[in-house]
């Protein structure tokens, strides 16, 4: 056996060893953006299950993506902001962010962006510099992890 986890040996996908972490006799909600490339890829917008939601990484798009790293970065919040609301929960109940960008002499920008949306939350947050995202053009996508607590 490589280094892999025992319980794959066994038959279990990643996905069913992923959602051994919850229970899950508490209800699903996927919540789609209609953007084409989930049914290609085999994704949802945002998975709530109980009191977390879970929303993918999110780029601007249309003719956000004509604009800087703060404009980028700002759209893609506002579209997180709709998803995190069509599953019951907003801005506030942020834990987590992953931000990923391309050029790391966007940071300044895209930290703005994200203070603005989260400065009062604070949520832990990683920031990765990657080779590129999608659509190409693309210079920022976020990803965020909420726990509604109220």
């Amino acid at each position: 056996m490589r280094c892999d986890d025992a319980r794959f040996a066994l038959g279990a996908s990643a996905h069913d060893v992923y959602l051994g972490a919850f229970n899950m006799s508490q209800p699903r909600l996927s919540i789609s953006s209609g953007y084409p490339f989930e049914d290609t890829y085999g994704y949802a917008r945002a998975v709530r299950v109980g009191n977390q939601v879970f929303v993918s990484g999110t780029t601007a798009r249309g003719a956000d993506l004509d604009c800087d790293a703060y404009g980028q970065a700002t759209s893609a919040i506002g579209i997180l902001a709709d998803a995190l609301r069509q599953a019951g929960a907003d801005l506030r109940h942020v834990v987590r962010t992953v931000v990923y960008v391309t050029d790391m002499a966007d940071i300044d920008a895209v930290a703005r962006a994200h203070s603005g949306a989260f400065g009062s939350v604070r949520p832990a947050s990683t920031l990765v510099k990657v080779a590129g995202l999608t659509p190409a053009t693309a210079r920022v996508e976020i990803e965020v992890t909420a726990i509604v607590h109220d």
